[in-house]
């Protein structure tokens, strides 16, 4: 059993998102989850794993595999950028109100085609604060949301070629494994 997607089957999981048709043979409800994603993974169903990994991990859990993944594929970035992936790091060792609402105030200010528009979502919307704005009514985020960014976050890596997409497929899988059997890569104790 994956110590932080913990359960017996994938039906828990598979009930929080559709599979894409060609994904519904691969995985199935009554397949143990690290079967599940063994299948996806090896079927070459990125989108459908990456759902998988990111609606069955918690939210903090699901930002790390993120982050993991981000810093894999863009080993290049603006010093802006390496700044609010270690604002997510901070988050998911101490999730403080205060580096949430950072994240969620520089969600604002990016694109939504910027994997780290996505990111900073997903703490934004992990369900512990209000997503409204700071002097509005509290909002909650519905259930499940982080997982949706999540996705964002880590299917805008891919790029176009085919190359890329390998390339994040593995990523994806390795990291997400990783952090699935209770690894946290790239913090530091």
């Amino acid at each position: 059993m994956l110590r932080k997607i913990p359960f017996d089957t994938s039906g828990p999981i598979l009930e929080r998102f559709a599979l894409s048709e060609e994904a519904a043979g691969a995985a199935s409800a009554e397949l143990e989850p690290e079967a599940a994603l063994g299948a996806l993974y090896k079927g070459e169903h990125m989108v459908d794993m990456a759902n998988f990994f990111a609606h069955g991990m918690p939210p903090r859990e699901g930002v790390c595999w993120a982050v993991a993944v981000l810093r894999e594929m863009r080993p290049e970035m603006s010093a802006a950028d390496k700044e609010i992936l270690a604002l997510a790091e901070k988050w998911i060792k101490d999730p403080q109100e205060a580096v949430r609402i950072r994240l969620m105030e520089e969600a604002e200010s990016r694109d939504s085609e910027d994997p780290i528009f996505w990111l900073c979502n997903a703490v934004a919307w992990n369900g512990s604060g209000s997503m409204a704005p700071k002097d509005g009514p509290v909002v909650l985020p519905p259930i499940g949301l982080y997982a949706s960014a999540l996705l964002g976050a880590v299917g805008l890596l891919g790029g176009t070629t085919e190359e890329s997409l390998k390339a994040l497929h593995e990523s994806a899988y390795r990291w997400g494994m990783n952090v699935a059997q209770g690894g946290w890569p790239n913090l530091a104790d």
